[in-house]
């Protein structure tokens, strides 16, 4: 399947908010219920795909049977991409906000062939247990993101306390999106890291670490730390320079799994 995306962001903005659809062939075979209310579920309509970049990596990285972790999975996207690549393995779904899980499930419970092989859980990830907040953008829903002083009150947890509690064997890919929130997901994951060195793929658009105590290379730098290599996301997956400049998404990927994107 050839994934472009062309067009779906240029007219998103013209469709009337409130209008719903259902994508019958979603990634070829998969059913995908759009809102226009939210502009990502509207673009994936006009596109027929969602973030056409993160899609084509998905399915150069995910094997089936793998074992994938979708953190920020918003409506689910690209949950279920990574679960029709996975087959029979399994993909955990974090997604904290109420709202936005509901419709995650939904597209989930959409789509009885990758349906007993996606876990939605209502998690945020970050460096500590905690409780925080989730505020939604008022000027582009469905997008939001974790605070300390406003919005509604979601439960945090490190991916090592999960991890140690679900007695998970193995983790495969882990795809990060949380609005800056990446190195905190980063840092409450190292023993995860260390042991199963899954292939990462995570946001890191500039601006969001615009007032963060860290930057994107303190992502970069503690990864080397841990023994990965940081990428680009396409071919030839050249790496990415420390000074930068920095691609909107990054991928670390782990000696062990270099076969996976046929690097030497």
């Amino acid at each position: 399947m050839q994934v472009t995306g062309r067009g779906g962001g240029k007219f998103a903005q013209l469709l009337p908010p409130g209008e719903t659809f259902l994508i019958q062939n979603y990634f070829q075979h998969l059913k995908f219920q759009v809102d226009t209310t939210y502009p990502m579920e509207a673009t994936t309509w006009l596109a027929g795909v969602y973030d056409p970049q993160t899609t084509r990596f998905l399915k150069a990285a995910i094997q089936p049977g793998d074992v994938v972790l979708d953190v920020g999975a918003n409506c689910g996207a690209l949950t279920l991409v990574a679960a029709s690549l996975a087959g029979h393995g399994q993909v955990y779904a974090f997604e904290p906000s109420p709202t936005i899980r509901q419709r995650l499930q939904a597209n989930v419970n959409l789509n009885p062939i990758v349906q007993s092989h996606v876990q939605v859980l209502p998690l945020g990830l970050g460096a500590t247990h905690q409780q925080l907040l989730y505020y939604e953008d008022p000027n582009y829903p469905g997008n939001g993101a974790l605070h300390q002083t406003q919005g509604e009150p979601v439960d945090v947890v490190p991916l090592d306390e999960w991890v140690a509690a679900t007695a998970i064997p193995k983790i495969d890919v882990i795809k990060i999106d949380v609005e800056g929130m990446e190195y905190e997901v980063l840092l409450g994951a190292k023993a995860t890291l260390a042991r199963f060195h899954p292939l990462l793929y995570f946001e890191t658009l500039p601006i969001f670490f615009t007032h963060k105590p860290y930057t994107v290379r303190s992502l970069y730098e503690f990864l080397i730390d841990l023994g990965y290599r940081i990428h680009y996301p396409q071919p030839p997956y050249a790496q990415v320079p420390l000074t930068g400049p920095y691609p909107t998404n990054s991928v670390a990927i782990h000696p062990h799994h270099h076969q996976r994107l046929s690097l030497s």
